[in-house]
Parts: structure tokens; C-alpha cells; sequence
């Protein structure tokens, strides 16, 4: 596991983390849940620590990466995480923060 590096709001409620071991997790964090029975969801995709998350007004997720990309992920409720659909933006020439 790796330290998280950064946190966004969604807009439903729901918390993503970025973490240095390359991974977002969404988090359903609703008003008086019980963070030992929290649940998440796991994304994977960046090939370095993702240090940027920004919540998107159209309910998608923007990850940057120190990897050099900047991710989009589609992420509403309910979705599956082994099959989250993400479009991957790239040309910086370096990482993303």
C-alpha cells in the first residue's frame, strides 16, 4: 500500500483517494456508516503514484498521475470496477500533480 496523496469529493457523496501504490479507490462514506464495514472500490490503471483527483461537473473522475497522464474515469454508482471505462490523456513530459 502506498501514503494517499489526494482526495476529491463526489458529487453523490461519495470520497475517491489517490495513493503512491498507483490505485483511486471510491469510498461510500454516507452520513453514520461504519468506517470498519466502509466499502470501496478499487481502480487501477496509472503506472505511477497518483498525486491530482478533480470530480467532473458530469459525475466522472480526472486522475493525474506521476506517470504523465491524465486519466478520466466513469464512475457512477453502481458501476464495476474490473470493467471501469477510462480514457487516458497523454503528452506532458512530466508527472502530473
Amino acid at each position: 500500500r502506498g501514503w494517499v496523496s489526494c482526495l476529491a469529493e463526489l458529487d453523490d457523496g461519495r470520497l475517491a483517494s489517490g495513493s503512491w501504490d498507483r490505485t483511486i479507490r471510491i469510498w461510500s462514506v454516507a452520513v453514520g456508516f461504519d468506517a470498519a464495514q466502509a466499502t470501496h472500490v478499487v481502480l487501477e490503471g496509472h503506472d505511477g503514484p497518483v498525486t491530482r483527483l478533480v470530480a467532473l461537473d458530469d459525475g466522472r473522475l480526472a486522475s493525474g498521475s506521476w506517470d504523465r497522464t491524465i486519466r478520466i474515469w466513469s464512475v457512477a454508482v453502481g458501476f464495476d470496477a474490473a470493467q471501469a471505462t477510462h480514457v487516458v490523456l497523454e503528452g506532458h513530459d512530466g508527472p502530473v500533480t
